[in-house]
C-alpha cells in the first residue's frame, strides 16, 4: 500500500545531528524508525540562536508570571532571542504535519522540562515545557507535538500517528480524506464527526480530527489503514 508522505519537524538531535548541549547522540527507537516515512524538517532551537556544541546549560525560569530562559554560566539572557527565533522559523513553515520534538529539553521539551524560580537554576520550580514548544503549542494547536517520552505511550503514540498521517492525506485528497473516517467517528464521536464534516478550512479539520482521535478507543486507532503498521508498536 501506497502512504502518504507527512513533513515532520525533529528536534535535530532525535534525527541523528550531534547537537545536544553535552554533544553526546541521542537514540530513540522509535524517532529513528519513523525518519524512513516522513520528510524531515530539522531544527536545534539552542544551536540557531547562537548557542554552540557543547554549549553550558539553559535553564527556565519563572519571573512575574512569565517563563524565561537564562544560561547561568554566562548571565546570558535568552528569552527574547528564543521567541524571536521561534516565531520567525514557524511563520516560514509552509507546509507541517506535526512536531517530534526532544523531551526534558528547555527549548524543545513537551514533558518532563525542569524549570526553576531564579535566573541561576538553583530553587528547582517544577516541570513544564520547553519555549520552543510553548510557541509551537500556540502557532498550530491544530497539528499534534509530541516529545519521545510521551510517545512511549500506546495511545498517544497511535494519536500522534493517525493525525500526522490523516493531516498529510487531507492534503493530498482533501475532503474526500473525510470518508476513511466518518463511519468509526460517527460510532465514538458524532457530534464531532459532524462538525469536521461541515468545517470550513482544513485547519480547523484538523483540529476537530485531533480531538476526535484523542477520544477513540486503542483498539480503534490500531487499526487505521493509512498508518505504515510498522510504527504501531513500541
Amino acid at each position: 500500500m501506497r502512504y502518504p508522505e507527512p513533513v515532520v519537524v525533529y528536534s535535530a538531535c532525535l534525527a541523528g545531528d550531534r547537537v545536544r548541549y553535552d554533544d553526546k547522540p541521542v537514540s530513540d527507537p522509535f524517532a529513528e524508525r519513523l525518519l524512513g516515512y516522513v520528510r524531515v524538517v530539522k531544527v536545534c532551537p539552542e544551536v540557531e540562536i547562537g548557542l554552540g556544541v557543547p554549549r553550558d546549560k539553559v535553564v527556565l525560569y519563572e519571573e512575574k508570571g512569565g517563563l524565561k530562559m537564562s544560561q547561568p554560566a554566562t548571565g546570558l539572557e535568552l528569552t527574547s532571542r528564543m521567541n524571536a527565533f521561534a516565531e520567525g522559523f514557524l511563520k516560514e513553515l509552509k507546509v507541517v504535519d506535526g512536531f517530534l520534538l526532544k523531551a526534558k529539553s528547555p527549548s524543545c521539551g513537551v514533558s518532563r522540562t525542569k524549570t526553576y524560580s531564579d535566573p541561576g537554576g538553583g530553587r528547582f520550580r517544577g516541570f513544564g515545557k520547553g519555549l520552543f514548544a510553548l510557541k509551537v503549542m500556540e502557532s498550530f494547536p491544530f497539528l499534534p507535538v509530541e516529545d519521545e517520552l510521551t510517545l512511549r505511550k500506546e495511545r498517544r503514540r497511535l494519536v500522534f500517528l493517525a493525525a500526522l498521517f490523516g493531516s498529510a492525506l487531507l492534503r493530498e485528497e482533501g475532503m474526500r480524506f473525510h470518508r476513511r473516517l466518518e463511519e468509526t467517528l460517527r460510532v465514538f464521536t458524532p457530534v464531532l464527526e459532524r462538525k469536521m464534516r461541515e468545517s470550513g478550512s482544513e485547519d480547523e479539520y484538523r483540529k476537530l480530527m485531533l480531538k476526535a482521535l484523542r477520544r477513540l478507543p486503542v483498539g480503534v486507532l490500531s487499526g487505521f489503514e493509512f498508518v505504515p503498521p510498522e510504527l504501531k508498536g513500541a
